[in-house]
């Protein structure tokens, strides 16, 4: 095997930047191909004739540009090109009626708009909501954050609750607030997509965690055991996890692995952020990770998944010790969530239409999982009724790549593991299969007959004609 050795003769200026700058001419030529590991620091400086800190920093500028991405342990690898738009964002020029890719969770049963703004109109006082209000949102709407969080399992204290603009602006949030640049994060092996590129545009290294599995093959929760080693042999300082339905998995965590967890987490002094935007519609009840270690965790709450993505609400609950730098970096991003926006919604969580709404999209869900569990079979589908998605394996061989781009050839939007994988390396057989995107059941039974083909299409033939009328 060839060990990668850039020609420095004709180099000017600082070693390590003539290093990563070869690096970065040799990703763009080819010659180091995606997923590609370089040489160990060390080996590299002796074939160099330079000092181990000088490839270090060459090593640490390419990350900065994110040309590698290092693995603990493992080593450094090419990293993967950035996509323009990732395609979990919704884009005019690239929709599908047949979408089992993004996880929108049934927004044509959202309630109804026109009655909620009608009723918003009528409010006593609503000129207040207009103008600038302090950047952890109005007491009353943090009080509608407390009785949302009762439905994630997690009695939380107003006064350490805070709006942010989303779920996914509160984890940007907590990210900065809990953390600093150079920290490790330990993260589940397959894990939420858009905390793949956040964590590290904050100067944050991500450590992925192996799953447990059952005899069976499906995946558990985060390892325990990997997740204290992690935290001896690295720098962890805290872990992202989400206990219930699990992105991309849908597993939820017994009562007996969050105890684990947070058995770790206190013995290692790890803190936690609990992001969990499907509770509400599991079945099974248990403390949320904030309830069990209130002192480490951080939690969010977000409706955008429950009844309303367009009015970009999340609450976050945090120790009161994080309170003032939430607050501070919610104004400094954004300044406040909005008030207008924040009062429609604690309208619609105090008159019942959330729970409602909730009831009418667990039906629905109950239904599309038994249609799914028909036309897939059960044997490699990872789910439940009350899972709004599920996590499929591919027969033996079978690129999820290749999959992916038959399906998008027939119309068909739909996401591989390499989304959520946190290894760029050894893309594992799996692909998430949404059940809410898609409005009708015709629509929806026939992009899974076109998945159950395009997984058990030839491994190396794309764009075959398919079959399904």
């Amino acid at each position: 095997m060839t060990i990668w050795c850039p020609d420095l003769s004709m180099a000017s200026g600082p070693i390590y930047l003539a290093v990563a700058d070869a690096i970065e001419a040799d990703i763009r030529s080819g010659a180091l191909a995606v997923g590609e590991r370089l040489p160990p620091q060390r080996e590299l400086a002796y074939q160099l004739g330079v000092t181990l800190g000088t490839v270090t920093r060459a090593y640490r500028e390419a990350e900065r540009r994110r040309l590698l991405r290092g693995e603990t342990g493992r080593g450094t690898y090419v990293a993967p090109e950035e996509m323009d738009v990732s395609p979990l964002i919704p884009r005019e020029d690239r929709s599908s009626d047949l979408d089992l890719a993004r996880n929108f969770a049934y927004p044509h049963l959202n309630p109804d708009l026109s009655k909620g703004l009608a009723r918003l109109a009528r409010t006593p006082g609503i000129d207040r909501l207009n103008g600038f209000v302090p950047s952890e949102g109005l007491a009353s709407h943090r009080e509608t954050g407390a009785l949302l969080f009762d439905l994630f399992h997690l009695t939380a204290d107003p006064s350490n609750i805070a709006l942010t603009c989303g779920a996914q602006h509160g984890i940007q949030v907590l990210l900065q607030a809990l953390f600093r640049p150079g920290d490790g994060v330990a993260v589940d092996e397959f894990t939420y997509p858009s905390i793949l590129n956040s964590a590290p545009h904050l100067g944050l290294k991500l450590v992925p965690i192996p799953l447990m599995q059952a005899a069976n093959g499906e995946f558990l929760g985060m390892d325990p055991a990997a997740l204290a080693e992690a935290a001896r042999t690295q720098d962890v300082k805290g872990v992202f996890l989400m206990p219930n339905m699990h992105n991309p998995t849908t597993h939820t965590m017994t009562l007996a692995e969050r105890e684990a967890i947070v058995a770790v987490a206190r013995e290692f002094g790890l803190k936690i952020i609990e992001d969990d935007p499907y509770t509400p519609f599991v079945e099974t009840k248990l403390s949320a990770l904030g309830a069990l270690a209130p002192e480490l965790t951080a939690s969010i709450a977000s409706i955008s998944k429950l009844i309303s993505p367009g009015s970009r609400i999340g609450f976050v609950h945090v120790p009161r010790e994080y309170g003032n730098s939430v607050r501070n970096l919610i104004g400094e991003s954004t300044w406040m969530a909005s008030p207008i926006t924040a009062e429609l919604i604690s309208g619609w969580v105090r008159d019942g239409t959330l729970k409602r709404t909730l009831a009418e999209k667990r039906k629905a869900n109950a239904i599309r999982y038994e249609l799914a569990s028909t036309v897939l079979g059960t044997s490699r589908l990872q789910g439940a009724a009350d899972k709004v998605f599920a996590w499929l394996g591919l027969p033996e061989g079978v690129d999820p790549g290749v999959v992916e781009a038959n399906l998008a050839h027939q119309g068909v939007a739909a996401l591989s593991s390499r989304y959520f994988q946190v290894s760029d390396r050894g893309v594992k057989p799996y692909m998430r299969v949404t059940f809410g995107s898609i409005v009708g059941e015709i629509e929806f039974r026939r992009a899974l007959e076109l998945l159950d083909w395009a997984r058990t299409s030839d491994p190396g033939e794309r764009f075959r004609a398919s079959p399904v009328g």
